[in-house]
């Protein structure tokens, strides 16, 4: 059984470490936590080039995956960090456990299948949360969880994951930066098969799975963020838009705001604000 089988059969069983007492004694306090503040959920894009970044000293920041690679231009570190893609997750795995150690005040949230690819399971920083597939049949519901100590709907973007988790603590507004949904695709940057879900039936519609195959990615806010012979997930950019549309009416049924403030891209679904006129 290949890794993204063995992972992928875990989704949805009820024994899950996620209902652990010791974990969801971690969730409990952070519901409604921050109601009616505002939170940053920061995608890797090229946008974040042109984003004056050192505006968020003081502000709540939600990282993913390597967001580690910008550390060197801003002083401040993001409070909450998530990680998701089956793909990607374990092959980071020893930079997002050097970070959990060296950022002991963010919270940091992955699915329980990576509990066993470190020493980590027990860390105090880490919240293992249960994933569980969409379900076009339940229209926004089966894209956005209400209740994370439950189980989170699996995305087709990791922000979509921040913003199920922010909305839980009671962030109100949220402001996405460095989510351009916009990719290149030059012949020669990857090359690799995988499958890629129709988002609205759920059938698997294409092959997917790459591997790096230039030397500089282009779309991503660092040149190394992939780099040659890395595995990752190629966008299903479809499904991104199409799930971030379910994402806005569960959080318009909430009363929870949701901005799009990247510098450019090609995310429409949200009303868009200009990030410099936040502070």
């Amino acid at each position: 059984m290949s890794f993204f089988e063995s992972i992928k059969s875990l989704w949805g069983k009820e024994d899950s470490l996620s209902q652990s007492r010791s974990n969801l004694k971690k969730f409990k306090p952070l519901k409604n936590k921050y109601k009616g503040q505002r939170c940053f959920v920061m995608g890797n894009g090229p946008s974040l080039n042109q984003t004056p970044l050192d505006k968020l000293e003081g502000e709540v920041v939600w990282g993913v995956n390597r967001c580690h690679l910008l550390y060197d231009r801003v002083s401040w570190r993001p409070k909450f960090y998530c990680a998701v893609d089956h793909r990607v997750t374990p092959s980071i795995s020893p930079e997002i456990d050097a970070q959990t150690i060296e950022l002991p005040e963010t919270t940091f949230f992955m699915p329980e299948q990576y509990a066993g690819l470190r020493d980590w399971e027990d860390r105090e920083n880490i919240i293992w949360t249960r994933e569980k597939l969409q379900d076009p049949a339940q229209g926004p519901d089966g894209y956005f969880a209400t209740n994370p100590p439950d189980f989170i709907r699996t995305p087709n973007t990791v922000t979509i994951t921040c913003i199920q988790l922010a909305v839980f603590m009671g962030f109100n507004p949220i402001y996405l930066i460095g989510c351009d949904a916009k990719w290149v695709m030059p012949e020669g940057l990857a090359s690799g098969e995988g499958q890629v879900r129709d988002p609205g039936t759920g059938e698997l519609v294409e092959n997917f799975a790459l591997t790096m195959e230039a030397d500089s990615d282009p779309n991503h806010f660092h040149a190394d963020y992939f780099k040659k012979g890395d595995a990752w997930t190629a966008p299903n950019l479809g499904g991104q838009l199409y799930g971030y549309s379910r994402v806005k009416e569960k959080c318009d049924e909430l009363g929870v705001d949701v901005f799009n403030a990247t510098v450019g891209g090609e995310l429409e679904v949200f009303s868009r604000v200009i990030f410099a006129e936040l502070f």
